[in-house]
């Protein structure tokens, strides 16, 4: 069975598992449906990335030997112009349930757009209600299967990108941080304290910032392979989406940009100074420690940049042999201080680097950090006539902040 075959037989139960909830008489049988749904959808996810991952080796192949000049494979030597063309007519008729910056047809037609410069025929720049809005000078949207892929490999490789909440919330509206992270509550408890309620009304609000990635694509020509020519679009969005997102989760201003770990507002109680007979001590950074929650210390890392480690933290010892940090190897490098896994940035400065008061380190659970994006982003290909070349570069409409403060300690120089 094909993985066609196979897709369209795994929604088909799908779609019987939603009739089974409308039908469904007692509680288990509820759970039952909702627990396949669950499984079918992951299922449904693997069968669609194995058939486009089928389609793109057939696609490279079929594009190699054309660009080669070779021969076609016995079963293609009889191939028929106006039978290509009644394909490609098919595959312009779209279902209503498909994506329509998904197609082959959209792929080649963005490609041409990228290396030539070609405007994408009206017929395939359609919208969907849920799409991006943007302005009209932003050129093409990019493919769902570049804009998957650099999602998934930005999420593997970027060492914030993966740590964070990732949601998709309206611009404009107040969003209750309990509808974000849900608490469990005893069914018949009347009394509510204080800390409960400030939870419970607690809410954040996302505006829309405008992200410009430029990306170098000088090495393109018209004669590239479609598979070749989207692993360099995947390989220079995702390096310049990786690095413009962190820098604004670290240190943005929340003005045009996603407000940073470091600008957020938080008690002087959970500001820390250190000072340079501090910072290589464990009394001083026992410190920071005592001023973590301890409902928000499980998950919390520090991060600092590298000279800082190096320098202050890495192998240092109290008077009784004691280190301070260490390093170890467990599949890959990794750098712990009290225990705590310490990720290295280089959006912070370092301790010397830092001025009086600058922040040069931050403990933080991750997670309470929320970006706001539907991560589709547009792409706009123009010349600069000043700089006589050509100008790639890539727009992703996101916000971001963190939802919850209580777990941020920010760590600050203290000249004495």
């Amino acid at each position: 069975m094909n993985c066609e075959q196979i897709l369209k037989d795994l929604r088909e139960k799908r779609k019987a598992a939603l009739e089974g909830i409308k039908t469904a008489a007692t509680q288990a049988e509820l759970d039952k449906a909702e627990l396949d749904i669950r499984k079918l959808d992951f299922e449904i996810k693997e069968a669609e990335a194995q058939l486009e991952e089928e389609k793109r080796a057939a696609e490279s192949a079929r594009t190699d030997a054309i660009n080669n000049g070779q021969r076609m494979d016995p079963e293609q030597r009889n191939f028929n112009p106006i039978a290509g063309a009644h394909f490609q007519q098919q595959q312009q008729q779209r279902s209503g349930e498909e994506d329509p910056y998904d197609t082959m047809e959209y792929r080649m037609a963005f490609r041409n757009y990228v290396v030539n410069g070609t405007p994408i025929p009206a017929n395939l720049c359609e919208k969907r209600a849920d799409s991006l809005t943007v302005v009209a000078d932003t050129g093409a949207v990019i493919p769902t299967t570049i804009m998957n892929r650099v999602i998934e490999e930005a999420q593997a490789t970027g060492m914030i990108l993966s740590r964070i909440t990732q949601t998709n919330y309206q611009g404009g509206v107040k969003i209750p941080i309990s509808e974000i992270r849900p608490t469990a509550t005893w069914i018949n408890e009347t009394v509510v304290s204080d800390e409960q309620k400030m939870s419970m009304e607690a809410s954040v609000e996302f505006s829309y910032y405008l992200l410009e990635c430029k990306v170098g694509l000088s090495l393109l020509s018209s004669a590239v392979s479609l598979p070749v020519f989207e692993n360099t679009i995947v390989n220079n969005i995702k390096t310049a989406m990786i690095k413009a997102i962190e820098v604004a989760v670290i240190s943005g201003e929340g003005v045009a940009s996603p407000k940073g770990i470091i600008k957020t507002a938080i008690p002087g109680e959970r500001q820390i100074n250190l000072t340079s007979d501090e910072i290589n001590t464990i009394p001083g950074w026992a410190k920071v420690e005592a001023a973590m929650p301890l409902a928000y210390e499980a998950e919390a890392i520090y991060l600092m940049a590298k000279a800082t480690w190096e320098k202050y933290i890495n192998g240092a010892v109290d008077a009784n042999g004691q280190r301070l940090g260490f390093t170890g190897i467990d599949g890959k490098l990794k750098r712990f201080l009290n225990g705590r896994e310490v990720i290295l940035v280089d959006y912070l400065p370092s301790f010397d680097a830092a001025a009086d008061g600058d922040v040069f380190a931050a403990l933080v659970n991750l997670k309470e950090y929320l970006l706001n994006s539907n991560l589709a982003m547009t792409y706009k290909k123009y010349f600069d006539e000043d700089k006589n070349k050509w100008v790639h570069k890539s727009l992703l409409i996101a916000d971001g902040k963190m939802a919850d403060s209580n777990g941020l300690v920010l760590v600050k120089k203290d000249i004495v």
